[in-house]
């Protein structure tokens, strides 16, 4: 893969410009990949469609990320001390349900956005009739582009014709379960695996390998740890689909997901291994499958039925697991932030900045056996042998 027009192909890979061209193309490689195998079933379109897409971009991508590629890109076994922390976590999830709960009971009765487009029937007063044919093609393509970007339709439209092949009816896509073919049905154990391998398998473990495996260790090297981080959060803010309802329900989505990507980003660097990222997106994942899966048979307040909240108890003890986490993760990525060798910045001697959201500070000398101490219950971090020594040479 090319670098970007004005990209210096001497600093570290991806910058800014080329980790937001990487995040568009790996939605457009996505949906146009799903739609072509649409015919095979929306799970499975939207499944290959992910994996396919993404995981292409992702690979290309990853050629260019120099040595020591595989630490760089996070290519190095799991701490098992550090998987606890990680699954504390996933009830971040739970909060974050729970604030689009509170944001659902502000908007109340908002209209939907694109709103006006969608109520332009061919059947409305002004409008100018389309043909069957034309018509029953613009339905299916507004179906398989509602699934292929993870909005929450659950059935595809049938078109129905009186004799003469004049459209009489149009059911509605999220709600008449009479006429529609169910996307994700509870009833259906194979539809049930086939979505439980897209949405907790597939689409963590892609998603996770181009933004926290390729991009962010590029970002961090060039603009340091906060900005590096959060700039990686919002291209996988990007990345995520973000249900387009209501304008207030819409932004807390967006700024929500940001959220996660941020603690994403943070759970990265901590454990130095892009598979710890893809467990926690997949925790998240299951948790919003659960939720889906037992629509109609356990509804639950505050995660699938509107206009409820989560029980007080359970959102006090999330908000309390996950700070501790989150912390205890913070303060891992930031030791070894400073002491690993693949985060070595430019030639400009840049992007170890730390404190508040600088980063291009100069990197400063961190002598001793320990580089900082870790935080329990992950293991002692030191400052590898062959770094002491470079700095013992430059001095």
């Amino acid at each position: 893969m090319m670098p970007p027009q004005g990209e210096d192909p001497n600093q570290p890979y991806p910058g800014v410009g080329a980790a937001l061209l990487l995040t568009i193309m790996a939605v457009f490689a996505s949906v146009f990949t799903g739609i072509a195998f649409f015919g095979l079933g929306a799970l499975t379109a939207y499944g290959v469609g992910r994996a396919v897409g993404v995981g292409a971009v992702a690979t290309m991508a990853a050629q260019r990320v120099g040595e020591p590629q595989a630490e760089r890109l996070g290519l190095r076994k799991l701490e098992t001390d550090a998987i606890p922390v990680i699954l504390c976590l996933v009830p971040a999830m739970l909060l974050m349900s729970e604030i689009d709960n509170y944001a659902f009971d502000y908007a109340g009765d908002e209209p939907k956005i694109f709103q006006q487009f969608e109520t332009a029937a061919p059947s409305a007063p002004g409008a100018v009739p389309l043909a069957a044919d034309a018509y029953e093609f613009d339905v299916e393509a507004d179906a398989a582009t509602e699934v292929l970007l993870g909005r929450e339709v659950l059935e595809i439209p049938e078109i129905i014709y009186d004799q003469e092949g004049e459209r009489i009816a149009v059911p509605n896509v999220t709600t008449d379960a009479e006429n529609g073919v169910k996307l994700l049905n509870p009833d259906d154990p194979a539809s049930m695996i086939q979505a439980f391998i897209v949405m907790v398998g597939i689409i963590p473990i892609v998603d996770c390998f181009l933004i926290f495996g390729v991009i962010q260790q590029g970002l961090l090297r060039r603009m340091g740890f906060w900005r590096g981080i959060c700039f990686a959060a919002l291209f996988w803010m990007l990345l995520r689909p973000v249900p387009l309802m209501g304008a207030t329900q819409f932004l807390v989505a967006s700024i929500g997901t940001l959220g996660l990507g941020v603690l994403l980003g943070l759970v990265r660097v901590a454990t130095r291994s892009v598979i710890a990222p893809m467990l926690l997106a997949a925790g998240w994942a299951a948790v919003q499958f659960i939720a889906l899966g037992t629509l109609e048979s356990a509804p639950m307040d505050g995660l699938n039925v509107p206009g409820t909240h989560l029980p007080l108890i359970i959102t006090a003890a999330s908000l309390a697991i996950v700070a501790w986490a989150a912390f205890a993760i913070y303060q891992e990525a930031a030791t070894r932030f400073l002491t690993e060798p693949e985060h070595k910045p430019g030639a400009d001697g840049t992007g170890w900045g730390f404190g508040g959201f600088g980063g291009n500070e100069p990197r400063e000398d961190h002598d001793g056996e320990d580089g900082g101490g870790s935080v329990y219950p992950f293991p002692p971090v030191k400052k590898p042998n062959h770094v002491r020594d470079e700095e013992d040479d430059e001095r």
